[in-house]
């Protein structure tokens, strides 16, 4: 049986990589570990570690010779977005038999369809089938992750950063059926329930704990007004953003008003960055800890 570990990275296409790597550097100080394009992917991409959290904001080639342009066809629909969640998994050929048992179509780096379990390196599924793509793969012996090195801490942005990042708190996907993306995390990917809510006339919301340190929040919509629902209506069900924990939300907010970002409040703990200030993504910034998350000790 497979295991999901950590989370790889949440990747973030866009239509110019140099503007939004500058926009990183600027708003988060991330540690950048990789730059540089992949032919066979049809990609141009940066790695970077913002705490324990690693974003790949990635720019379509553009070059047509290229046989595999998935990144390209998602960029001409919906334009500068959040892409899929990456996971590292300890065993890539029993998930995807796995996947494939469940109706779940998969392909490789080069856009092949992959007929298990002959693919030992990584597999992406099909983002209709899960709320938005996933990728897993598996762990490289000589892996240049930060995160993995003996040596790797949060620290300068838990303790020295103006944002305060203690973690990311959680990975949002919108949805339209709440109970059917349940049963896919729950009964699929063998997530774990942590936390149920609802905020009346906006969202309901289930907060799964997926691998060892992974929080995916599924929000259905309740009002067609909602940021949510006008994601959901302009982009179809997948990722929608990412929310940090922070020891200061105060600070954090003056902070990113400091770099003519514009917070908007949503209640007393929580402040966002809207799609139009993040490259088509929402961040948010929260100083309470989630209900129930096993990360909290």
């Amino acid at each position: 049986m497979f295991k999901i570990l950590k989370e790889f990275h949440l990747t973030h296409v866009v239509g110019d990589l140099a503007k939004v790597d500058r926009w990183y550097d600027e708003i988060f100080a991330p540690t950048r570990y990789l730059h540089g394009p992949v032919n066979v992917a049809g990609r141009n991409a940066s790695l970077i570690a913002i705490g324990d959290l690693i974003v790949e904001p990635m720019e379509p080639l553009r070059n047509p010779k290229i046989a595999n342009q998935s990144v390209q066809r998602f960029f001409d629909r919906h334009g500068d977005h959040l892409h899929s969640v990456a996971y590292y998994v300890d065993d890539v050929p029993a998930i995807s038999l796995h996947l494939e048992k469940n109706g779940i179509r998969m392909w490789n780096i080069s856009g092949t369809p992959v007929k298990p379990p002959n693919e030992t390196f990584a597999i992406w599924t099909h983002p209709n089938q899960t709320y938005g793509q996933l990728e897993f793969a598996f762990v490289e012996p000589f892996t240049i992750d930060p995160r993995l090195q003996p040596a790797w801490s949060n620290e300068f942005w838990r303790e020295r950063h103006p944002l305060g990042i203690e973690r990311p708190s959680h990975i949002t996907a919108v949805v339209r059926d709440l109970s059917a993306a349940k049963r896919l995390y729950c009964d699929i990917l063998n997530s774990k329930v942590i936390h149920e809510t609802e905020i009346a006339g906006r969202k309901r919301s289930v907060f799964v704990a997926i691998g060892v340190d992974t929080v995916v929040e599924l929000a259905q919509p309740l009002a067609s007004n909602s940021a949510e629902a006008h994601d959901l209506e302009r982009h179809g069900e997948g990722f929608f953003g990412v929310t940090f924990k922070t020891r200061n939300l105060s600070k954090a907010g003056d902070y990113l008003k400091s770099k003519q970002m514009r917070p908007e409040a949503e209640g007393s703990h929580l402040i966002t960055l809207a799609h139009g200030q993040a490259f088509g993504m929402v961040i948010g910034f929260t100083d309470q800890n989630l209900p129930n998350d096993p990360r909290v000790r």
